[in-house]
């Protein structure tokens, strides 16, 4: 069956599509999973459901994903699953390497053989929960019976969630396009290229209702604040796009023109991207433990972390043009902030005000530079213009890796200058199009 793809998305789908073994592997690590956990709860004489979730569930898994969602949906109240599903759980699992992570409640991931598999109790329903838990169940259903309706739907998700994340805008937790709301996207147009087509004439705000079953007006007022609005097919109340930023849609929508334009791999599998040169950066290369720590949790750490980074080189005259971070989530996190310059001239001027607006605040500017030896002259527009020697002219000086490693829970922090970040990562071994953040820098090489 044609499908009706060009050869650059036909060469990269080799690439894409999970392998023979791999889906063995990953189906084995199920199986093995529920039919463990599902014995254990049995003599406990707990009653659940044990069912495999997410992009392995609906046959949208890419070649690089080798994890599964495992889900375990007991008969028993949300508050039993928050308070009393983990020590249940560990119990069965015991004795498998495998550490827990709290979100919404808690739940388990599993390392078996380079495998991995996050083991999540929810509440069995009959309809989605507000909760995000619940609803995933619903989610796998309705995008795998799409997939089954129309063979060529899960190799056309392949290719917008492989080039969402070749361009940086692939993930809720970052501010962009969930791998769900890729999902629907695609079985909403038909196609990756189709999307790409009508996102060229995308306005926020954005509004789809696949199954036409949204209220819009009511959605419009609740996600006034949201770029897009993507109606939840199993949940008409949520909006599926409600993590995208302004950002990532508006670099979804310049990438898609550039895409059509010229249809490249090179945006379509990130590990084709060849690195730019982002000129000087600060790079702050932390260690701690991060085994026990959602993702969510740690991006929302990186990103204050760079905040504050930020905001002291600021204060002391830097400029800075953009920031990235990037983590493997288990021991490892970096900060790059991209500067103007990493040093600053020795001297700075300082304006000051106009006698007849503030005589106190000319004579609080001229005692000011007295007391920093430094001069004070008057300005063609009779302003006061002072001139003063800086205390710190390095932009390694601003911070110490001590206050970057108390926001980050690290036990140590690095601070390092680079003339090119991009070789700085390398040194580090961290890929450029890994980081996120950086990725939104458009990647120009490809066009």
């Amino acid at each position: 069956m044609s499908c009706g793809r060009a050869e650059a998305e036909e060469r990269a789908l080799e690439t894409l599509r999970p392998s023979a073994l791999q889906l063995k592997l990953l189906g084995s690590l199920y199986q093995y999973l529920r039919q463990r956990v599902s014995s254990c709860l049995e003599k406990k004489g707990i009653s659940a459901e044990v069912e495999v979730e997410g992009s392995f569930a609906k046959g949208t898994i890419l070649n690089r994903k080798w994890e599964i969602d495992v889900f375990v949906l007991f008969e028993m109240s949300e508050s039993w699953v928050k308070e009393r599903s983990l020590d249940v759980l560990k119990d069965c699992l015991s004795p498998l390497p495998f550490f827990v992570k709290y979100a919404e409640h808690p739940y388990v991931t599993v390392n078996l053989m380079g495998l991995e598999a996050e083991v999540v109790p929810a509440t069995m329903a009959e309809s989605p929960s507000r909760l995000g838990v619940g609803r995933t169940p619903f989610h796998t259903r309705y995008v795998a019976r799409k997939v089954k309706e129309n063979p060529c739907i899960a190799d056309e998700i392949r290719l917008l969630k492989s080039f969402m994340e070749a361009i940086g805008v692939y993930g809720a937790e970052v501010g962009g396009f969930s791998g769900y709301l890729a999902e629907l996207l695609v079985i909403n147009y038909g196609s990756f290229r189709r999307t790409l087509e009508t996102a060229l004439s995308w306005k926020p705000q954005v509004y789809i209702d696949i199954e036409g079953i949204g209220n819009e007006r009511s959605l419009r007022e609740k996600y006034k604040d949201s770029p897009m609005i993507v109606v939840d097919p199993v949940d008409p109340a949520r909006n599926a796009a409600a993590s995208v930023t302004l950002s990532s849609l508006s670099a979804f929508i310049v990438m898609a023109g550039l895409y059509l334009s010229r249809p490249t791999e090179k945006l379509l599998l990130p590990h084709l991207r060849s690195p730019q040169r982002v000129g000087p950066s600060l790079l702050m290369m932390c260690r701690g433990n991060y085994d026990d720590l959602p993702k969510e949790n740690l991006i929302g750490m990186l990103r204050r972390a760079l905040s504050l980074a930020s905001s002291r080189l600021e204060e002391r005259g830097f400029v800075s043009s953009w920031k990235a971070f990037w983590s493997d989530y288990s021991s490892r996190a970096l900060l790059l902030l991209g500067l103007e310059s990493l040093s600053l001239p020795e001297l700075e001027v300082r304006k000051g005000p106009r006698p007849w607006d503030s005589i106190k605040g000319s004579h609080d500017f001229v005692a000011k530079r007295a007391e920093e030896e430094g001069i004070v002259w008057v300005g063609e527009e009779g302003h006061l213009v002072g001139l003063r020697r800086r205390k710190i002219t390095r932009a390694r000086e601003v911070l110490s890796g001590e206050e970057v490693a108390r926001v980050l829970k690290a036990t140590s922090c690095a601070i390092e200058e680079c003339d090119e970040g991009i070789e700085c990562l390398e040194r580090e071994g961290v890929k450029p199009w890994s980081l996120i953040g950086l990725p939104l820098l458009l990647p120009l090489n490809t066009i």
